[in-house]
């Protein structure tokens, strides 16, 4: 058998965040792909794998044992953090699951707003978690994109402590530029974004129920997208960094 695992481009843009030697909790492991290969990689040494259903935490100890990797992850059946104690991780990672309920995760779990890395990538209702986690004792320290096939994928570093970035108009829809990761991804992540923004504008329109300072927001939304992605088109990414 391989002594690798070869992540999605999501899972392997999570990975590329989680620091060397950390103690990973990996919340919704599923297969436990992620801790699998950051231990075979060397990154880390220990894990906890957690999962809230017991199929996928099968499926994560069959991978674990088909590795041999028993004495390095834990997998535990839990939902969210509700079985992590505080000082067990000092990295989590939830990814794959809609932003209501990573909120509710660490709603549940405070301790992480102590001194823990928390890798994020939710796959709906983003602009909500940006704004629960800077209203919450959060801030986002970094923010990145990552294309698989048609889909785009968006990753949060975030950790605790208050935010000190100047508020940006839209953060909340695409994030504050002073945070995003420098890739080339990013001007046609915003072109997807401003395109999807112009669609659900077109179908408002047509609503005989549509406010009016609703349409005004998206309007204003589709015009900043995109000077967003023509300032990023030009290489204008300096002024934009802490």
């Amino acid at each position: 058998m391989s002594e690798t695992i070869r992540l999605t481009p999501r899972l392997r843009a999570a990975a590329d965040w989680v620091p060397q030697n950390a103690v990973l909790c990996d919340v919704g492991t599923d297969h436990a792909h992620l801790p699998a290969a950051l231990v075979l990689e060397g990154r880390i040494s220990r894990a906890i794998a957690s999962d809230i259903r017991p199929g996928p935490l099968e499926r994560a100890r069959r991978t674990v044992q088909a590795f041999g990797l028993e004495g390095q992850i834990e997998t535990r059946l839990c939902p969210g953090l509700e079985n992590i104690a505080p000082g067990e991780a000092d990295t989590v990672t939830i990814c794959g699951m809609g932003g209501e309920m990573i909120m509710g995760i660490l709603a549940a779990a405070p301790w992480t707003r102590e001194g823990v890395r928390l890798i994020l990538q939710p796959q709906r209702s983003q602009p909500e978690l940006r704004r629960w986690l800077r209203e919450h004792g959060y801030r986002i320290v970094s923010e990145r994109v990552v294309a698989e096939g048609p889909r785009w994928y968006t990753l949060l570093l975030a950790e605790g402590g208050a935010d000190s970035l100047p508020v940006e108009e839209i953060q909340d829809l695409a994030g504050h530029p002073a945070v995003w990761v420098r890739e080339g991804s990013r001007p046609e992540y915003l072109k997807a974004l401003r395109e999807k923004q112009q669609r659900l504008l077109a179908a408002l329109g047509k609503s005989a129920q549509a406010e009016e300072q609703r349409i005004r927001n998206m309007e204003r939304e589709i015009l900043l997208l995109g000077q967003w992605e023509d300032r990023l088109r030009r290489g204008e990414w300096p002024e934009w960094q802490r």
